[in-house]
């Protein structure tokens, strides 16, 4: 029998963040054009967006994945995830993987590294 990484379901909805942003969404879109509209613009519909994705992310009643192992069977379902970096902390740790993964595998082995460091005097 084969070894197998344990998936955890980590129930993103009982997070502090997520209670958070669930609990005040809607004071935030209510008071925004009175706080916020002069400074920063109007809300764009994208932020909206970006919230209800964050809020179904990694849920598995939201829709999931089933994946499973050719070799032994072993199967576990993967709940979708919202691809929302910077609001989203999972999908953005996600992504900073990958990109790293990329960088060192594609980008950064093929080419001889040069470390340099420029000081100048401060008159």
């Amino acid at each position: 029998m084969q070894n197998h990484q344990t998936i955890h379901n980590q129930k993103p909805q009982y997070s502090p963040y997520y209670q958070c942003i669930e609990d005040n969404s809607e004071k935030f879109k209510r008071s925004y054009e009175r706080i916020f509209e002069e400074k920063y613009g109007y809300l764009r519909p994208h932020i909206e967006k970006v919230i209800y994705q964050f809020m179904d992310c990694g849920i598995l009643r939201n829709g999931f994945a089933r994946v499973k192992c050719k070799d032994c069977n072993h199967e576990y379902l993967l709940a979708f995830s919202c691809k929302r970096r910077h609001f989203c902390p999972s999908c953005y740790a996600k992504r900073v993987i990958e990109f790293g993964e990329w960088l060192y595998s594609d980008v950064l082995k093929k080419a001889p590294q040069v470390f340099c460091i420029l000081c100048t005097k401060d008159t």
